[in-house]
């Protein structure tokens, strides 16, 4: 399957299917809760901003890499009970810059903290 196939797979069945078939590049078309038990990327295409829950990593996912990029021009909010650690204090919400292709990537180094290893653009609160 192509990227565009794979894309168009999982915002057909949705964020649970799409990680239960194995799939890592998952689109989000609407407001979602990520459960996470696998790497993967997480394309956010809603036509407004979407509002976004993360899971808290838990003990058996310590290790796990996403990504979660805007695939639309718009400043989607992710949220999470488990701390982001951005090299500052550890914060609980990233919004998106409004534009496609920002984009954060974290690392899970505990059941309740999500490592911030890179992030293209967006805010912290």
């Amino acid at each position: 399957m192509t990227d565009g196939e794979i894309g168009a797979l999982s915002a057909l069945i949705g964020p649970a299917a799409a990680l239960a078939l194995g799939l890592t590049s998952i689109t989000i078309p609407g407001d979602a809760t990520l459960a996470i038990d696998r790497d993967a990327l997480f394309l956010l295409t809603k036509g407004s901003a979407a509002a976004i829950t993360l899971s808290d990593p838990g003990a058996g996912n310590i290790g796990r890499r996403i990504q979660i990029m805007a695939g639309s021009d718009f400043a989607h909010v992710v949220t999470t009970t488990a701390a982001l650690a951005n090299g500052t204090a550890a914060k609980n919400t990233w919004t998106s810059a409004a534009f496609i292709g920002s984009t954060i990537t974290l690392r899970a180094v505990s059941a309740t903290l999500w490592a911030v290893e890179n992030h293209e653009l967006g805010a912290f609160a």
